[in-house]
């Protein structure tokens, strides 16, 4: 270094320049940068905790989301299909509508219910389910209570051993004798009764009565 560098290093030691600001305007510049860092640090760490918030509210809301504790029952529905419906139980119910005029009445018969299928004796083969619920009968028989030669139907060369089928069904029909034509006025009962295969014992009876005046 040369006696003139060295000359004026000394000197500027000695009086340094002046400053270029006011010192307290200085000292608040750093303190409002100090502020504005603090104030965005604050900010990303309030945008962090709103972030996290909103996670685990989120996570809450979820409808596929399961309670935090332990131990909870499931409100998943049981997978298991419903069991099938139970078969119609065997039976039959008889309604009879007569219909008087003077001392003539015409019967009208109503059948319904489920039976069983009777089985042919023949050819051991069920009957065909595509018919009347009075064909699948085993027979028939009614009367009118005044003496005169009862009537009725043979189910035929059928039986009830090996009936599995069940058919449901309802049918009504006029009586084919008819119209019944009393000798003499008075009150009668009329009594119908039909068989069918099906019941704890192999074969049932639906019967029905009805009152006729004749006058």
């Amino acid at each position: 270094m040369t006696d003139e560098l060295k000359e004026r290093f000394q000197q500027l030691v000695a009086d340094p320049p002046p400053p270029t600001a006011v010192p307290s305007e200085a000292v608040f510049a750093r303190v409002r940068t100090v502020r504005r860092r603090r104030t965005a640090g604050v900010a990303i760490s309030a945008a962090a905790a709103v972030a996290v918030v909103t996670v685990v509210a989120g996570g809450l809301t979820d409808i596929r989301s399961g309670p935090p504790v332990s131990g909870q029952p499931s409100n998943k529905a049981a997978t298991t299909s419903p069991p099938p419906p139970a078969p119609p139980k065997i039976g039959a119910t008889v309604t009879l509508i007569p219909t008087v005029k003077g001392r003539v009445v015409t019967m009208k018969v109503t059948v319904a219910g489920t039976v069983l299928v009777p089985i042919g004796a023949d050819d051991h083969k069920p009957l065909p389910t595509n018919v009347g619920l009075i064909d699948l009968g085993l027979g028939s028989d009614y009367s009118y209570g005044d003496g005169s030669e009862p009537g009725g139907s043979d189910g035929g060369a059928i039986t009830c051993q090996g009936a599995k089928i069940r058919k449901t069904a309802k049918e009504t029909y006029t009586l084919l004798d008819g119209p019944h034509v009393f000798t003499k006025p008075g009150t009668f009962t009329f009594t119908y009764r039909i068989s069918f295969c099906g019941g704890p014992k192999g074969s049932f009876t639906a019967a029905k009565t009805a009152k006729i005046v004749v006058r």
